[in-house]
This record gives structure tokens, C-alpha cells and sequence, in this order.
């Protein structure tokens, strides 16, 4: 009798081939119990076994990790919070023979993506855009895939079991800008965040927003679509003509910040005498560009080489140290601020 392969047991349990390939890796997403079951009955009664030299069924490796991007801008990677630690999550796995496949992912995609669908990986590493409900609806998605999860740039959740969340203190790093500012006694402060809601950038507001309050400042937040240095200029500019300058304006990010300082350049006001500027990230491209920005630090490279390693590691041992890490975010005063 011919040894039961993958086809003789979809055909015996009624199923497709992908639906026995999950079962048999461990996938439950997508498959109904009595589908489960059905699988499960026919691969005992076939006799089936996957050849896989000895090893079980859950330690089989393709020394394949997937990372999904859920953003709405089609040029996602053109961020350079996403590039850095990318490079940084790539970098360390490759030294260690493993493959990153990368997948950037519209916000109401996430459930039809390849990465849902397709078991080809080993671990799964996300990041996510969208409000806090619509993140924690994807989270709670991916970690049903059953494969070991890195969340980067997220709170903790619940009901996420063997996941792994990866963080920078924007929050840290955004109070210790407001300190600085604040030392100028600003009666005024515009903070300009980006129009798509990622959570780092929430803390950051929220950062900002509490110490302005604290300190009894005025302060008025505008968004803009990050991805596109015009909309920004006009975001910025249709507020100044209405309001006026402010004593200081916040970027959520260095990009905005850059926009701002022209937008004040054009308008003949002294920076920072007149107006003071920061952003966030510092990136190694303020530095080329001639920029002497007042910013927060990010350890974004960093935090791409921590996915990296935690999930290797939980590979090996079978589960995750801790549940959250937090990576430092550090003062960069320049001569902006």
C-alpha cells in the first residue's frame, strides 16, 4: 500500500490540501472544530506522519519569520521609523539564517493578507496602524494563527497569548521635550500628528498634551498626512494664517518638524527666538541634511534586532521571558528649541 501523503488525507477527510497543511503545523485560524477534527480523524486512521526526521510536529522550521505592516500609505516603507527597524529585525535574523518575509497591509485587508492565509512562516512579528479597537481586533487575529508573535509599537493586550510586545518610551521621550520647551515659558503650542493613528504617536500626544495642561499653556493639535510634505506645509500653513505663531511648535515627528522650519523660514520668524521647533526620531538623515533639530532619539534599529532576538529565542525555548520590553528613547537638544 502507497504511504499516505497529504493528498490521500484531504481526499479522506474531505478537505483541501492547504486545510490538512495547516492542521498538521498547528494552525487553527480559519478551521471550525468539526474541520479539526475530520483532519485529525484521517491522518490516525491513514496512519499519516509527516517525514520530518523524528522531530514533532510543532518543531518543524522553515527559518522563514513574517512581518506585517498594517498602514494605509501605500508607500509605507518610505517612513524612516519602518526602514530602521526593518533593517534592524532583517539584519539579525539573516546573520542567523533566517528569511524575513515582509507584507505591508491595508488596515481592512488584514483577514484576506497572505500571512493569514498562508502558513509559511515560523513566527510572526506586526505592526500596527488604526484605532486602539481595530489593533487589538488584528493582534487578537494573528496570534489566533498559532505561530509564537512580536508586537512592535503597541500596549500590551489581553487575550493574546504567547505574543511578545516591543516598545520605544515615546512617552519618556516626549515629557522630556515638553520640559525643554517649557523652560522658555511658551504661552502658546502647536502640536501637528499625523492624520493615521499609530499608537506611539498617541503616547506621544498624550505626553505633551498632560504637561502643557500641567503647566497651563495653551496648546492646539492639528494632523496632516505625514506621507506627503505639501499637505503638511498647507496643514500648517491655513493654522498660522488664522491663529498666528505660536511660541512653539511640536512635530510628532522630524519630518513635520522639518516642514515647520521651513514654513517659518518663508515667514521671516527666528527660530528659535521667535518660534521654537522640535520633532522626533533623530535619525542619521537630520545629521546629512545639515539639520541641528531639538528631537527625542529613537532606538528603532534596536528595537527590530530586539524582535528579532525574542523571537528566535522563543523558538528554541518555547515560550517568552517577559511579555513587554521597553527600549529607552534619549534627549537630542539642538538649536531649535
Amino acid at each position: 500500500m502507497a504511504k499516505p501523503n497529504l493528498h490521500t488525507v484531504a481526499a479522506h477527510a474531505g478537505v483541501s490540501i492547504a486545510t490538512v497543511s495547516k492542521v498538521v503545523n498547528g494552525v487553527r485560524y480559519g478551521i471550525s472544530e468539526a474541520t479539526l477534527e475530520r483532519v485529525q480523524a484521517s491522518i490516525e486512521e491513514l496512519g499519516y506522519r509527516p517525514n520530518r526526521s523524528g522531530r514533532g510536529l510543532r518543531t518543524l522550521r522553515r527559518s522563514i519569520i513574517g512581518m506585517a505592516i498594517v498602514d494605509p500609505s501605500p508607500t509605507f516603507l518610505a517612513d524612516p521609523f519602518t526602514t530602521h527597524l526593518v533593517a534592524g529585525l532583517s539584519n539579525y535574523l539573516s546573520d542567523r539564517g533566517f528569511g524575513l518575509l515582509l507584507h505591508g497591509i491595508k488596515p481592512k485587508q488584514v483577514e484576506t493578507s497572505f500571512l493569514v492565509k498562508e502558513n509559511v512562516v515560523d513566527g510572526l512579528c506586526i505592526m500596527l496602524s488604526g484605532s486602539a479597537q481595530l489593533r487589538l481586533q488584528n493582534t487578537r487575529l494573528f496570534s489566533k494563527l498559532g505561530h509564537p508573535l512580536v508586537v512592535f509599537q503597541d500596549r500590551a493586550a489581553e487575550g493574546v497569548p504567547d505574543t511578545c510586545f516591543v516598545n520605544q518610551d515615546d512617552a519618556g521621550g516626549a515629557a522630556a521635550l515638553s520640559q525643554l520647551v517649557l523652560a522658555r515659558n511658551p504661552k502658546s503650542v502647536l502640536i501637528v500628528i499625523p492624520d493615521i493613528f499609530w499608537p506611539a504617536i498617541e503616547l506621544r500626544l498624550e505626553a505633551y498634551w498632560q504637561s502643557m495642561k500641567r503647566a497651563g499653556v495653551a496648546a492646539k493639535i492639528i494632523r496632516c498626512d505625514e506621507s506627503n510634505p505639501a499637505a503638511i506645509a498647507e496643514a500648517i500653513g491655513d493654522h498660522l494664517d488664522k491663529s498666528g505663531l505660536p511660541d512653539v511648535i511640536v512635530g510628532a515627528n522630524d519630518k513635520i518638524a522639518l516642514v515647520a522650519l521651513r514654513i517659518l523660514e518663508g515667514r521671516a520668524a527666528r527660530v528659535p527666538d521667535d518660534v521654537a521647533v522640535t520633532g522626533f526620531n533623530a535619525f542619521a538623515s537630520n545629521d546629512y541634511a545639515g539639520l541641528d533639530l531639538t528631537t527625542a532619539r529613537s532606538p528603532a534599529y534596536e528595537m527590530g534586532e530586539t524582535g528579532g532576538r525574542l523571537l528566535l529565542e522563543r523558538l528554541e525555548s518555547g515560550r517568552f521571558e517577559k511579555r513587554e520590553y521597553t527600549l529607552p528613547v534619549s534627549l537630542v537638544p539642538g538649536a531649535t528649541a
